[in-house]
């Protein structure tokens, strides 16, 4: 198997948004119910097309299937996808704030 990494794109978001899903309700399932997992998917858990626009969003593939994605922030928010309630997307500043890890996912 060959796993090759790309820049994710406006394209890419409903196969994200599959995948979120997918990687949520079959990796959570142990440890969450069926509500609380509907509760977090599309807010909590979900595509910020923010971070696909500022191009620090990423995808990982098998054989042209998209088994995990992740990135980068340079904004303040620490999480939540585009439906999220107070996202703080003021700049950090890179002399004093490190980039924040965004939105890892993974479901093979």
């Amino acid at each position: 198997m060959q796993l090759t990494i790309r820049k994710a794109s406006c394209e890419d978001i409903p196969a994200l948004k599959n995948l979120i899903q997918d990687s949520v309700k079959n990796l959570q399932a142990t440890y969450y119910s069926l509500k609380q997992m509907n509760g977090t998917l599309g807010t909590v858990f979900g595509v910020d097309s923010q971070l696909v626009k500022n191009g620090t969003y990423f995808i990982a593939e098998v054989e042209s299937k998209i088994v995990g994605c992740g990135g980068w922030s340079q904004r303040k928010t620490l999480f939540g996808s585009d439906k999220a309630q107070n996202k703080e997307n003021d700049l950090l500043d890179p002399f004093h704030e490190p980039a924040r890890i965004r939105a890892f996912f993974v479901f093979v």
